[in-house]
């Protein structure tokens, strides 16, 4: 938590002299996913897997957000607050969406990368096919309640905006209509991100702690 804070007060301080607000997120997304995980799992061919999973999938959302804002149309950022009036609110925006997805598709991916290791430790003769169904079992076990989780995260945080706001006459029609799609955005596209962490993680997991035993099978 500690070298995560740092990580985030530098990327202010890049911000602040200048530096574009995108480059600075994927430098720190990068960082964020590489502390957190050897922190946790140390040099290991599971944090391996889990870095490669969460970096794809985080590339994957984000594709799909830019392909959707190309063929649909951007989002209308006038009515999101304190960014209407900033002329980079569409970055600062895919930041935000980059930035809090990533802590549940890292979580996913640690989950079905810790697990497949240790499949294969207790079981090392077994084939990349069953290890890969077996991901999938585990994955789907626990889709169900992070995306509850992010959704639960998600309503929590509008809640003081929404009384605050209804106690200041705004109707409770108004706040629907101009405040919550970006939060249904950021919840879909986080929730496409979890989906995707799951065959994503599975494979690659599968065949990086199957390799020592393919060479070993090979000699």
């Amino acid at each position: 938590m500690i070298l995560n804070t740092l990580i985030f007060a530098y990327g202010f301080q890049l911000l602040g002299d200048g530096k574009n607000i995108l480059r600075i997120c994927n430098v720190i997304a990068l960082l964020f996913s590489l502390t957190t995980l050897i922190c946790l799992n140390g040099i290991h061919r599971k944090t391996w897997a889990a870095v490669l999973s969460t970096l794809c999938v985080l590339f994957l959302i984000m594709m799909l957000f830019d392909f959707s804002i190309h063929r649909y149309g951007d989002l209308d950022y006038s009515n999101l607050e304190y960014l209407g009036s900033m002329s980079n609110s569409a970055d600062i925006f895919w930041t935000d969406i980059m930035l809090t997805g990533l802590g549940a598709i890292m979580d996913v991916t640690v989950t079905i990368s810790a697990a497949t290791g240790e499949i294969v430790r207790k079981n090392p003769s077994v084939s990349i096919r069953k290890l890969i169904h077996s991901g999938r079992e585990i994955g789907y076990d626990i889709m169900g309640t992070m995306i509850n989780v992010l959704l639960f995260v998600l309503v929590s945080g509008m809640i003081p905006m929404f009384i605050l706001k209804m106690n200041n006459e705004i109707r409770f029609i108004t706040l629907v209509r101009y405040h919550i799609p970006y939060d249904i955005c950021r919840f879909l596209i986080e929730s496409i991100g979890i989906v995707l962490a799951i065959p994503v993680s599975v494979l690659i997991a599968s065949i990086i702690m199957k390799i020592p035993s393919l060479k070993r099978s090979g000699k």
